[in-house]
């Protein structure tokens, strides 16, 4: 299994340079607490939802993707920032600083999809700023087919969330879905 993951930031027109594919071994299920890694000292996260394929695909045209997948999810996507900052500034990979173990928490309930879908996500009961972007999901389901053959269980990821949130050891996440609570994380 694989994640496909658009970085934050993207628009439709530059979904290309945004697509990351992730290891399995960055997934945190369960409603697991976060651990904050003894490499970075400023993590940050962005909220988003995640669709999970059901059919084998490549170079799917916008028009099909809904036959790829049937299911959603919330999602909470962990960077270090001052780590993507460091290798930015030596010209080197920022893999490590947003592909690390356990830094995707994704909810273990799943909602069948639907574009009218109302996310809220809260740290410390204080609400985080969405955007719709993830409506854009056949389009960045037929750029990431490109690149990528998607399979059955695989993960694609889109962030919802305007700025990133800075975390501290103690903050709680919520993300619901249609008042349906999905997902809870909290950072230690």
């Amino acid at each position: 299994m694989k994640i496909i993951a658009l970085e934050h930031g993207h628009t439709v027109q530059t979904i290309d340079e945004s697509l990351v594919c992730y290891p399995d071994s960055t997934l945190i299920r369960n409603n697991d607490d976060f651990y904050i890694p003894n490499f970075s000292k400023d993590i940050v996260a962005y909220c988003g939802i995640y669709l999970q394929v059901a059919k084998i695909g490549k170079c799917v045209e916008p028009r099909f993707t809904n036959r790829y997948f049937s299911e959603m999810g919330t999602a909470i996507k962990f960077f270090a920032k001052d780590v993507i900052e460091r290798n930015k500034q030596f010209g080197t990979s920022t893999d490590i600083a947003r592909c690390f173990d356990q830094s995707l928490a994704i909810s273990n309930e799943k909602i069948q999809f639907a574009e009218n879908l109302n996310i809220v996500a809260t740290i410390n009961n204080t609400p985080i700023p969405l955007n719709d972007r993830w409506k854009d999901y056949a389009t960045i389901i037929s750029k990431a087919t490109q690149y990528y053959t998607v399979k059955i269980g695989d993960l694609i990821f889109i962030p919802c969330t305007e700025q990133p949130v800075s975390l501290q050891i103690g903050d709680v996440f919520d993300m619901k879905i249609q008042d349906n609570q999905l997902l809870t994380c909290t950072i230690k």
